[in-house]
């Protein structure tokens, strides 16, 4: 990926939406009653904003057909709903868990922990908690009728989607699976291909056919800047509200944002900006810088301590703004080192017996003379940089890692 297209991604601002509540029923107790049938009689959740390209307005300011969720949630169930306006509804897949994408179609994306991690190292395709239906406001397949939208609902089940987040690890029968407050990392796409119409063979009908090379369409909620949905770190918050009412729920993404998000959202802002640069660097040098210093001030060949030009290089990190407004501290850079006490996990002593740091002699890493020699250059093979304000501290490792520690 070039550097203009980590410059880019940069740019973006991810979209935010409040999740609300199941409604109670006063009359019969519990909640309002309701059935998945895709028709999205849910009045009191909004709609989201309208979706965009992928790679965003800039680069894409194409006009799409409209695309829209919503989703509300109770202790024990989340739900999402969308609408997709358009005249041709075409899909001939029916084998769950096939791949959508080749076809029309509508894809969720959760990242519950936003660790920009979890939602992909866990295949999530057997979730048997899933349930779904599909309302089409006219004739699927039939190229004779025009339609005008299609509608999917979709449900599951909290403590299964549970498993994803990895970084609160909840008890169930202590905590419920998402409380109010929780926010979550979230997508949704939409795919869309140019039809034609042809003439099948064998029974001389009408039916859908996509229009040779041409490529689809990739419409989102949060754009990536790339035509790559796999980029959480670009996708959607979701605020999961204690109220069913939108008055409340907005009030109390008011109170989040000012008290907590709002920075939150600057921090990785921050760590992103680091990142992007780091792998533009990386394209370049074969390695990651191992400074702030070597990352934003230049770099050489030279294994000489870096220059004083190159040290005011500092200067072209590009969010000391957002530093200064939201009262963060300047990312520091550390990398790994390849040379480690042992294994980690494993212990050889005796349950009770006290073994102190010098007792152990360094195990060097195969790698650990390449890396020293990286190191001696201002170069490292990974990096984790970090940053943060007095109530929150974050951190983003060279693989996208992202995780919290105060």
């Amino acid at each position: 990926m070039a550097s203009e297209d980590w410059a880019y991604m940069d740019s973006l601002r991810a979209p935010v939406y409040v999740s609300l509540r199941r409604k109670p029923s006063h009359q019969v107790g519990g909640l309002m009653p309701m059935v998945l049938d895709g028709r999205q009689e849910w009045q009191h959740v909004p709609w989201s904003d309208a979706f965009v390209d992928i790679e965003g307005p800039i680069r894409q300011p194409k006009e799409h057909p409209l695309t829209r969720f919503k989703m509300m949630h109770d202790d024990e169930t989340l739900y999402v709903a969308a609408e997709l306006i358009g005249p041709k509804v075409w899909g001939t897949i029916t084998e769950r868990n096939s791949t959508m994408y080749h076809e029309n179609d509508f894809e969720v994306f959760f990242n519950p922990d936003g660790s920009r991690h979890h939602y992909y190292i866990e295949n999530p395709s057997n979730l048997v908690s899933l349930r779904s239906a599909v309302f089409v406001d006219g004739v699927a397949n039939s190229p004779e009728t025009e339609c005008k939208r299609w509608r999917v609902e979709l449900s599951w089940s909290l403590a299964e989607l549970q498993q994803f987040d990895r970084q609160r690890l909840r008890v169930l029968d202590e905590t419920p699976s998402t409380v109010a407050g929780d926010v979550w990392r979230v997508n949704f796409s939409r795919v869309e291909y140019e039809l034609g119409t042809v003439v099948k063979p064998e029974t001389q009908q009408l039916q859908f056919q996509k229009v040779p090379d041409r490529r689809e369409d990739n419409i989102v909620w949060a754009p990536t800047g790339v035509v790559d949905i796999h980029r959480p770190e670009r996708w959607g918050y979701v605020y999961f509200s204690s109220q069913d009412e939108l008055s409340g729920g907005e009030s109390e993404l008011a109170s989040a944002m000012s008290e907590f998000l709002e920075q939150q959202m600057a921090i990785e802002s921050v760590l992103d900006a680091v990142y992007y640069a780091q792998r533009a660097f990386f394209e370049v040098h074969g390695a990651f810088a191992s400074t702030m210093e070597r990352l934003y001030g230049g770099v050489s060949d030279s294994t000489e301590p870096l220059t004083a030009v190159e040290r005011t290089g500092l200067e072209a990190f590009p969010l000391w703004d957002v530093l200064h407004r939201y009262e963060l501290s300047f990312p520091e850079l550390s990398c790994k080192s390849d040379v480690v006490n042992k294994e980690p996990g494993v212990s050889t002593r005796s349950e009770g017996e006290d073994v102190k740091d010098s007792d152990v002699e360094p195990c060097p890493c195969p790698r650990s003379l390449e890396a020293q020699k990286l190191e001696a250059q201002g170069f490292s093979s990974n990096f984790t940089v970090s940053t943060g304000s007095a109530t929150q501290q974050w951190h983003l490792t060279h693989d996208g890692r992202l995780w919290r520690t105060t």
